[in-house]
């Protein structure tokens, strides 16, 4: 009998938690076949009236059974704190603890007008 190896199909889910008003979420298209190296390529836009108060979580789920919530890795950053450009989003585990060498790639513009 030969081991069974499982691969990760993995998406991305961003989300900004805040007031109310600030609340978003939206997710990148499911990777298959490629949960070592993923990409998403997806441009996402959010509107925040309430910076100072707001959160941005980036989420890496494992898309097997969509009912239960998989979450592979994640990283909260408070919205005060993003900086325009390239930036490696250095990912977590549930409890908080580094993944090792897992991040996401992204790149943040923020614009204040």
């Amino acid at each position: 009998m030969s081991p069974r190896i499982e691969i990760c199909v993995n998406l991305n889910q961003v989300e900004v938690h805040g007031i109310a008003a600030d609340r978003q979420s939206t997710e990148t298209e499911v990777v298959r076949n490629n949960g070592f190296n993923p990409s998403w390529n997806k441009k996402m836009t959010f509107t925040v009236s309430c910076p100072q108060l707001s959160v941005i979580m980036f989420r890496v789920l494992d898309d097997v059974d969509v009912a239960t919530d998989k979450t592979v890795a994640q990283y909260c950053l408070p919205m005060r704190c993003l900086q325009t450009g390239y930036r490696m989003i250095q990912l977590r585990d549930m409890r908080g603890e580094r993944l090792g060498p897992t991040s996401l790639f992204v790149h943040i513009a923020v614009d204040t007008a």
